[in-house]
């Protein structure tokens, strides 16, 4: 489902679909302590790496189809406001490092999320 969301989003261009579901990073946000977080491309957490708890997130990228600003934020059923215009967003994409750490995500190890 994500991924036929991610493409009607980026319209038919194979070089667009390849940039919107490709990404340097996996964005996290905890559910119990709201830890931001992101692992290398790979990686995939068992665990936050503040209080350890499982419930963790994956993040995605709301896109507004106003004004085309991404706010990040949790993966869920709903979208989420534009937190620059208010508006609802329409589409999604997958953040990258850059945008992870703008958004307040610290990097994290393997070693720091997993059990091994």
């Amino acid at each position: 489902m994500l991924c036929s969301a991610l493409i009607a989003l980026c319209g038919c261009g194979d070089k667009q679909i390849t940039q919107a579901l490709e990404s340097d990073a996996n964005g996290y946000l905890c559910l119990a302590c709201n830890t931001k977080f992101y692992t290398d491309r790979k990686v995939f957490p068992d665990f936050c790496p503040q209080c350890k708890n499982p419930r963790v997130t994956e993040v995605l990228g709301f896109v507004c189809g106003t004004d085309h600003h991404t706010t990040l934020g949790p993966r869920g059923r709903n979208s989420i406001s534009c937190q620059k215009c208010g508006a609802a967003t329409t589409g999604l994409s997958i953040p990258g490092a850059k945008e992870l750490q703008a958004w307040g995500a610290a990097r994290k190890e393997k070693k720091e999320v997993t059990g091994g």
